[in-house]
């Protein structure tokens, strides 16, 4: 990421397109057309990303439940 202003419209396009770089995966992985035993190194970059995402989530989900005071 660049160090341009954060804004309300900004992030919204960086979670557009981090949800649709994350479907994307999905479905490719769902068609068959990479197979991750053939693929080792997808296999070595998805696991962590999913790692990732799943330590993320929780803290995302703590922000969201946050009430304001």
């Amino acid at each position: 990421m660049n160090d341009q202003t954060w804004n309300v419209q900004k992030i919204r396009q960086e979670i557009y397109d981090a949800r649709t770089k994350l479907f994307v995966v999905a479905k490719v992985l769902e068609a068959g057309s990479v197979k991750i035993g053939e693929q080792q190194e997808w296999a070595l970059v998805v696991r962590p990303l999913l790692k990732d995402i799943l330590t993320y989530v929780d803290k995302i989900q703590g922000f969201l439940e946050e009430k304001p005071s």
